[in-house]
């Protein structure tokens, strides 16, 4: 065919279009970012999906085409595939983005979000290397969606941009070939969906505006919940090379007055029974028996049992968060030496001198009952977090609260994330009355000024010749969307509604033949899919469209009851 010709042809025309170099982060005018992409895996080879207009090599690819870039055996080998042609070149290879009308991007990866700028990829060891080049408010649009959620009120999403627009900046760095990667370690992103006209809105109304402390960028962090308290660098981290008085530890009404700030609560009944959080009852059995060694009773956890808890407070607390749970316990143990031989105490006085028989151990021992509470400290991270199942955090830096309620205790954890800097949630409180982005801002970076960075606005590489714009390609297809299929509630029934919301716009979620992750794969479903569910199979969902039936992890949908 002709336009395979051409292609053999343009391979040795090879278009002037060079790399960016690396350019400290301090001297860098420049406004892109250079993004490590991990979210694809481990590949070998990417099938890149043509929206716009891109050169690779000299060679121009139609809008709408399919290409396929693996690697080749040799080290640092790549092979590019198109439309039967194959070639081989040892090194970088730099899709390059030209200007021009309308959507202008890769897809990559089967993915429906548009990946904007230029693609650097690399290869070793069989496996290939992505890096994005993409103009920083461009970038943005790739981020707010996956940090904060669309629905958040608009000054809390100007905020959040603002913050993820100081903190990639403060990331480049020219010892590497990229300055930040798509995950957490640094910011989500994801490329750029669709229906986000109120986050092309907030990036647009702050574009450029950057925080600065003394004059210079520092990186903003932030967290999605910070449980009522912020913290520091210094206390989450540890020692910084750069300055941290901009963060620091205050309380945050807003994110505690949120409903919607994560929250996790555990009831303990100051009379125990057998069944009653028995992990923890362990723990204290083990923590009691050290005291009650020294006043002449058994320290084996069989042969204590606690009877009720008179007090629950916390201790060792820093900026808000509490390392230690104190209890004091009156508690049933063995006496293994006579009153005369035990050792007196002032955690229990009247131990020895009136102890009276309560219970019958199983192996035939004979308990008494202590009259004056023993003091019992346990950690709280891992001990009693794990055994309350009150962990939000990997971090174990969750505030924790105790209060009592009648005949029990109410015990909370929360923040999720690190706690530094901007809180998400409390930006949505602040935001939802009221607050403009710059005073949420300004609340949660002490002393920080806001202005333009005053970078230049990078622009593609010139839009291609007529010459490339003719050359003779197949069809060019149309943006693959997905396709949701109908569902029809039956009349009377108990059936109700639920929507698939749980996963990214640029994934599935695999509805399958039973509720099981091994089972058979049946299709796979979109986000904003509907479903009709049929019944609940503990953290599994039975649920039917109008074309088909299958079993779906709840967590990865909103079930409209």
């Amino acid at each position: 065919m002709k336009y395979k010709r051409l292609f053999s042809l343009l391979i040795a025309a090879m278009l002037a279009f060079p790399a960016l170099a690396g350019v400290a982060a301090e001297t860098r005018k420049d406004d892109l970012i250079r993004v490590l992409l991990t979210r694809f895996g481990t590949i070998s080879e990417l099938n890149v999906h043509i929206a716009g207009s891109y050169t690779c090599e000299g060679i121009a690819f139609q809008k709408g085409v399919n290409i396929r870039i693996a690697a080749g055996e040799k080290n640092r080998q790549l092979l590019l595939k198109y439309e039967g042609m194959t070639l081989a070149h040892t090194g970088p290879l730099t899709l390059v983005r030209h200007a021009s009308e309308g959507e202008n991007g890769l897809l990559l990866q089967g993915s429906l979000n548009l990946y904007t700028g230029d693609l650097k990829i690399t290869q070793s060891g069989g496996q290939l290397r992505l890096v994005l080049s993409v103009p920083l408010e461009e970038y943005l649009l790739g981020v707010l969606p996956w940090e904060m959620s669309t629905g958040f009120p608009l000054e809390a999403l100007k905020a959040q941009a603002v913050a993820a627009r100081t903190y990639a900046l403060t990331k480049r760095d020219s010892g590497r070939d990229y300055d930040v990667t798509d995950n957490t370690n640094d910011q989500v992103y994801a490329g750029i969906s669709d229906n986000i006209n109120v986050i092309r809105e907030a990036v647009s109304a702050t574009e450029g505006m950057c925080v600065y402390y003394q004059g210079k960028l520092v990186p903003c962090y932030y967290t999605a919940s910070n449980g009522g308290m912020t913290d520091t660098i210094e206390n989450v981290w540890g020692n910084s090379e750069g300055p941290t008085g901009y963060t620091i530890a205050k309380e945050d009404p807003y994110d505690y007055a949120n409903d919607e700030s994560v929250v996790k609560q555990a009831t303990v009944p100051k009379m125990l029974k057998e069944d009653s959080w028995p992990e923890l009852q362990d723990l204290l059995c083990a923590a009691a028996g050290k005291t009650l060694r020294t006043l002449g009773y058994s320290d084996a956890a069989e042969d204590i049992r606690v009877r009720s808890i008179q007090k629950i407070s916390l201790a060792d607390v820093k900026n808000g968060a509490a390392k230690t749970m104190v209890f004091q316990l009156l508690v049933d143990a063995v006496r293994v030496q006579d009153p005369s031989e035990s050792e007196i105490s002032f955690l229990d006085p009247e131990a020895k001198a009136t102890p009276q028989p309560a219970v019958t151990t199983e192996s035939g021992k004979k308990m008494v009952s202590l009259s004056n509470p023993v003091t019992v400290r346990l950690a709280i991270f891992p001990e009693v977090e794990h055994a309350l199942q009150l962990s939000i955090n990997i971090k174990e830096n969750e505030l924790w609260s105790v209060r009592e309620n009648g005949d029990e205790y109410v015990i909370e954890s929360r923040r999720f994330g690190h706690g530094v800097g901007m809180s998400q949630r409390g930006a949505q409180r602040m935001a939802a009355g009221g607050w403009t982005y710059k005073q949420i801002l300004h609340f949660y970076y002490n002393s920080v000024t806001l202005r333009k960075a005053g970078l230049k606005a990078s622009t593609p590489a010139p839009a291609l010749s007529l010459v490339f714009d003719a050359t003779p390609g197949p069809k060019p297809s149309s943006t693959p969307k997905p396709t949701l299929m109908p569902v029809t509630l039956k009349e009377g029934g108990t059936e109700v509604l639920a929507v698939v919301d749980g996963v990214a716009s640029d994934s599935s979620l695999n509805l399958r033949a039973s509720p099981d992750t091994s089972s058979e794969i049946i299709t796979r479903l979109y986000y904003g899919q509907q479903l009709a569910v049929i019944e609940r199979t503990k953290d599994w969902l039975h649920v039917r469209t109008d074309a088909t039936e299958g079993y779906v992890m709840e967590k990865f949908v909103t079930v409209q009851e």
